[in-house]
């Protein structure tokens, strides 16, 4: 074990050393992509989006002979669930088209399209979450196109820069911003809106009140002085996204087509770095070795890349999706639930807002270390890791609310959960990464990451049953959702656990060539 860790530490050294080696435009790349990541982490601030939107939208209203007519009077917390899924199914089925257009239009313009849409989206919303809720869904569900054009493209624009054995590393930094972002947000969030802790009250409407209404029935927010500033808050919000965009267009770039490769050597304690420069047709000065079938050894001079038509012949795609999709419905129940599940037992939004700092430290930082894991075990030994860590602590979150509600051991528990979830679960936006790079090659990077992302096509479709069939709803409740995703993930884990070690594209020459 004690060898483990100081193979980590020397890797992180390593690593450390080679990337402040390289050419300076490499590091501006990866500052831009975080920075890019950091403001589109709003999506780990939904849960709490939800008791804002949710609560002052149950208010709005309009006059009508004479009397006010709410626009949304029948409003809940479960209704959330039409953002997030109208975002991620805009976002799966548009990010393998979207992302062969960002191919062909180049990094900057998509980059900058890309944070426009996004930030457009919430400055509209100011003004749409004052009338009918479905506006709300389209303009806050723009974040997915917005996410499409850049995501793949920031994080495949950085590992260029990067000799192969970075790509882990290279990728959880500019994705750790996408952690640290809800660092900021969501304090940012509840310290406008709710300055001053006010509780939220029970839904008068709701008809387990004087029976189990501590268990069964949300609260909102009632006081005008904490839901008038939500309209505000999405122009402060959309107004930083827009300047975010712009300075991470200005800092990222593609490296030059002649910048092929960067080796790193340690030389009598110095760092010594090599540029390789080299014009077309020269061939590569360290070459790959394959194995063919037969056994017969041939040279390559460049890794194999499938198109997105080959990539969906191979059985590494299909587990790979499944994998990801077992991780993806639980981030995204409690991407929308984790905070109103919360407020069944535990009735303190600055509470939340302090755990939504700390798990979120963790979230940020546990990127970097899985990218870091990722180069040494590759995608099988991480997602297994991170798998059961996010399986086994959703399989208990359901037990927290027998605790003593409003008591020092149900904040604390919670707390754990939440700070475990958020170490490993946000890990696995790291590792995939890289693993379709490897396993698939860089040519058509962002189609076949799209391809992956599919999957949220499934889990909207999951979401819906779990939230929006009222027998299915009332049966499962918040408990209920924790517990499928548990299941979920011990199918995941399973299915994982058949890829080989190490994902290469190399493999599919013989076949697809």
């Amino acid at each position: 074990m004690i060898h483990f860790y100081k193979r980590i530490i020397k890797t992180i050294m390593r690593s450390y050393d080679a990337f402040w080696a390289l050419p300076r435009q490499s590091i501006f790349c990866v500052l831009g992509g975080f920075i890019l990541c950091l403001s589109f982490a709003s999506d780990f601030s939904y849960s709490n989006l939800n008791t804002y939107i949710t609560s002052y939208m149950r208010t709005t209203s309009y006059e009508e002979n004479g009397e006010q007519v709410l626009y949304n009077p029948s409003l809940t917390y479960a209704d959330f669930v039409f953002i997030t899924t109208t975002k991620t199914l805009l976002q799966g089925a548009s990010m393998p088209f979207l992302g062969a257009l960002a191919r062909k239009m180049g990094v900057r313009i998509s980059i900058f399209l890309g944070s426009m849409v996004y930030s457009g989206g919430f400055l509209l919303t100011a003004l749409s979450v004052q009338y009918y809720y479905p506006l709300v869904v389209c303009t806050m569900s723009l974040h997915g196109l917005g996410f499409s054009l850049v995501y793949a493209t920031a994080i495949g624009a950085a590992q260029k820069w990067f000799p192969p054995r970075m790509k882990g590393f290279v990728g959880s930094l500019v994705l750790s911003g996408y952690g640290f972002g809800s660092l900021i947000w969501i304090p940012v969030q509840t310290a406008y809106v709710n300055p001053n802790n006010v509780k939220a009250t029970i839904d008068v409407n709701c008809e387990y009140i004087g029976t189990e209404q501590q268990d069964s029935c949300d609260k909102y927010f009632t006081d005008p002085a904490v839901i008038g500033h939500v309209p505000s808050m999405f122009l402060i919000l959309g107004g930083v996204f827009a300047v975010m965009g712009l300075l991470a267009t200005l800092l990222i770039s593609a490296p030059p087509t002649n910048y092929t490769e960067c080796a790193f050597e340690m030389v009598d304690g110095k760092k010594e770095i090599k540029k390789i420069l080299e014009v077309k047709e020269v061939e590569l000065m360290k070459e790959t070795k394959e194995i063919k079938e037969d056994g017969s050894d041939t040279m390559s001079t460049d890794r194999f890349s499938l198109t997105p038509f080959q990539v969906l012949k191979t059985s590494s795609f299909y587990i790979t999706w499944l994998g990801f999709f077992n991780i993806t419905l639980t981030s995204g129940i409690l991407q929308n639930y984790s905070k109103t599940f919360g407020f069944t037992f535990i009735n303190d939004d600055h509470y939340y807002a302090k755990i939504g700092i700390i798990s979120n430290i963790f979230n940020g930082l546990c990127r970097i270390f899985w990218g870091l894991l990722y180069d040494r075990l590759g995608f099988r030994g991480c997602y297994l890791m991170l798998g059961v860590i996010v399986t086994c602590v959703t399989g208990v979150l359901p037990f927290i609310p027998y605790l003593a509600h409003e008591s020092l051991e149900a904040k604390v528990v919670y707390g754990i959960c939440m700070s475990l979830l958020y170490t490993a679960f946000p890990g696995i936006y790291a590792i995939i990464a890289a693993a379709i790079n490897d396993a698939f090659g860089h040519d058509h990077y962002q189609a076949n990451f799209g391809l992956l992302f599919t999957q949220s096509l499934a889990y909207s479709a999951v979401i819906l049953i779990f939230t929006k069939i009222p027998v299915v709803y009332s049966f499962l409740g918040y408990s209920g959702m924790f517990i499928c995703a548990a299941v979920v993930g011990v199918v995941g884990c399973v299915a994982v656990a058949f890829l080989p070690k190490h994902l290469d594209s190399e493999k599919y020459r013989t076949k697809f060539s």
